[in-house]
């Protein structure tokens, strides 16, 4: 998998995580509605085949378990809201501010990459 796919896949997941994040605050106030969030960017990736390849035989191995030593943590809730719904504004924005610090960092680590590509392949 080339990094500028995963980039792209990663857009397209926060663009999603947006869209939903606007839904959300715009139903702060609608009695019984729910948040909703789409799933972790991690469970895309999990989906997908990668894989690190060896060209050289100075190469690390790289075991196929992956990193030891993490593990998930469900998040607290923010409470209910007198309409009943769950929804906290403050919450929400907290995640737009977030989506958009990552959407930053994706772009930004993207140009490098492709000034990095431009400069190996200029004569």
């Amino acid at each position: 998998m080339f990094l500028f796919d995963v980039a792209s896949r990663q857009m397209k997941w926060l663009a999603d995580r947006q869209s939903v994040t606007a839904q959300n605050i715009a139903n702060a106030d609608t009695p019984g509605y729910r948040s909703k969030d789409i799933e972790p960017f991690s469970s895309v990736l999990d989906g997908t085949a990668m894989s690190l390849t060896a060209t050289a035989p100075g190469h690390m191995a790289m075991d196929a378990a992956g990193p030891e030593g993490f593990e998930r943590q469900a998040g607290d809730s923010w409470g209910s809201a007198h309409s009943r719904n769950n929804v906290s504004v403050e919450q929400e924005l907290m995640v737009a501010s977030s989506s958009v610090r990552m959407m930053s960092f994706d772009a930004s680590l993207t140009r490098s990459f492709q000034r990095m590509l431009l400069a190996s392949v200029k004569v």
